[in-house]
């Protein structure tokens, strides 16, 4: 599948789990889960879903650069540089 083919069906994936991600964060806010916390929470799902994914070695790769390009796109953001594009909208939450 080539690049351009990949960007509309990463973009319906992302519009998918909007839903999904918006009602995680909610719950978050009523049972006051701190930032702290709420990133523990996201860390044991990435820890799970990447053992959950250790016999589908392309898509835990691309995962894992997903994964990458979020935390080095918010690095740049925070040293004040432009970040690349993000496919899919996947530089993290709106």
């Amino acid at each position: 599948m080539s690049k351009r083919e990949e960007l509309p069906r990463e973009l319906e994936m992302a519009e998918r789990v909007r839903p999904l991600v918006n009602e995680i964060l909610e719950r978050f806010n009523q049972e006051n889960i701190t930032p702290p916390e709420a990133g523990m929470v996201v860390l044991a799902l990435i820890s799970r879903l990447l053992e959950a994914m250790e016999s589908q070695p392309e898509p835990r790769r691309y995962f894992i650069l997903t994964l990458i390009n979020v935390i080095n796109n918010y690095l740049l953001q925070e040293a004040g540089e432009a970040p690349q594009s993000c496919p899919g909208g996947t530089c993290g939450p709106e």
